[in-house]
C-alpha cells in the first residue's frame, strides 16, 4: 500500500506531493519520535540533506571527469574550495590541477 503525504517546505512554503512506502515512513516516524519533532520536519531535513549531497556528487562527478576545474566544481557544490578539497580527500578523489588552477588559487590568497 502507498501512502500519501503532503510536505510543507519551509514556513509557509510550497506544499508539493511526495509518494513513500509504508517502512520508510515507519522510520521516518521513528526518528521523529526521537528528535521529539513532527514528520514534515524530518521530511524536510531529509530532503534537503539529500539534496546538498546530491549536488556535491554532482560536482564531484565533473571534477573527477574532468570536464570543470576544482574551483568550478566547489562553485557547483555550493561549498567553500577548502572544504571540496577536504571532500575530495575523504573520498578518496586525486586533486587535479593546471597551472592555470595554481595561478587562480595564488591570486585568491594574495
Amino acid at each position: 500500500m502507498t501512502l500519501y503525504f503532503f510536505v510543507l517546505c519551509g514556513y509557509m512554503g510550497t506544499v508539493t506531493t511526495v509518494r513513500f512506502d509504508e517502512e520508510l515512513l515507519k522510520k521516518v516516524d521513528k526518528l521523529a519520535k526521537i528528535e521529539h519533532v513532527d514528520r514534515s520536519t524530518i521530511l524536510r531535513k531529509a530532503a534537503e540533506l539529500g539534496l546538498r549531497e546530491l549536488v556535491l556528487q554532482r560536482a564531484l562527478d565533473v571534477y573527477r571527469r574532468g570536464l570543470v576545474s576544482v574551483w568550478k566544481a566547489a562553485e557547483l557544490a555550493d561549498v567553500p574550495l577548502w572544504r571540496f578539497l577536504d571532500v575530495l580527500k575523504e573520498r578518496g578523489i586525486g586533486f587535479k590541477t593546471s597551472e592555470e588552477d595554481l595561478r587562480e588559487m595564488i591570486e585568491e590568497y594574495l
